[in-house]
């Protein structure tokens, strides 16, 4: 388990520092091996991460002297595959093709996804770069729904396009808030995160919930892509995931595969067409 957060600005306020550093403190619940941040300034993108605990990133004297941009991304890391000792398996994670990433997540077949060919670090979300940075015709994202196996949600900031934020959810959590009163976009991996983070409240009126103010919640649906510019979304589209039963290919590998159609087919709590166990 791992957090991610960020922020876009549509409009000329930026966020509240305070709020923001007391939300990336509130992200290390998530994740405390290691944490950073990205953003992208002057047609740069900046990226400051290291081996510590998002408490004590802000400390930094590259925190304390930031002013903020329009939009960033933050990350809490739990490692799963990867030290945290060798700064490029942290997040953010990025490429010379100017893409930069975080992600709560875990790719099962990143081995397969770059072969033979050389990788920056040993993260898996490495995979998700390397799929999004493929020099292909089509939709990107959905070459990331077709190839990559396994849990994501992540977020993608792009050197050459930096008036754009994309979003992307499938079976790990992203909750987002909308600011109206400022158009200021947050998301993050829990919704408590954010209201603790912004001092949001439910407003009632006699027994009747009226929201939170001038903050709208939003749960990315699964399965989905979320790409806003600075006109607002440009798109919110769903996507079919490449799957597979782990849990039934490790098994199967003791196995003709006449015996494991056979198993299949017999076993009263296997849905053959869909692929998925039945509880």
């Amino acid at each position: 388990m791992c957090g991610i957060m960020g922020y876009y600005c549509f409009g000329n306020t930026l966020p509240d520092k305070e709020k923001i550093t007391t939300m990336f403190i509130l992200l290390e619940s998530r994740g405390r091996d290691a944490s950073g941040f990205a953003f992208i300034s002057d047609q740069n993108l900046i990226v400051h991460k290291a081996a510590l605990r998002s408490t004590e990133l802000v400390k930094s004297d590259e925190w304390e002297k930031l002013a903020f941009p329009k939009a960033m991304i933050f990350h809490t890391r739990m490692k799963t595959q990867g030290t945290e000792k060798n700064n490029a398996n942290n997040h953010p994670l990025f490429n010379k093709e100017g893409l930069c990433i975080v992600n709560n997540g875990m790719i099962h077949n990143d081995r397969e996804i770059f072969g033979k060919n050389k990788r920056d670090a040993e993260v898996d979300s490495e995979a998700i770069l390397a799929v999004l940075s493929a020099k292909s015709k089509g939709d990107k994202i959905k070459r990331v729904f077709d190839k990559l196996e396994g849990s994501f949600s992540f977020a993608v900031l792009d050197k050459y396009n930096p008036d754009t934020l994309i979003l992307v959810k499938k079976d790990n959590p992203l909750e987002l808030y909308f600011d109206v009163k400022y158009e200021i976009l947050y998301f993050c991996s829990e919704r408590e995160i954010m209201r603790e983070a912004l001092g949001l409240k439910t407003l009632t009126v006699r027994g009747f919930a009226l929201g939170e103010g001038d903050y709208h919640h939003y749960t990315m649906e699964n399965n989905h892509s979320l790409i806003i510019n600075k006109d607002g979304v440009e798109s919110y589209k769903k996507y079919s995931p490449r799957r597979r039963d782990y849990m039934l290919d490790d098994y199967c590998l003791k196995f003709t595969q006449r015996e494991v159609e056979e198993m299949i087919v017999e076993c009263p709590y296997y849905n053959a067409s869909s692929g998925k166990g039945i509880s």
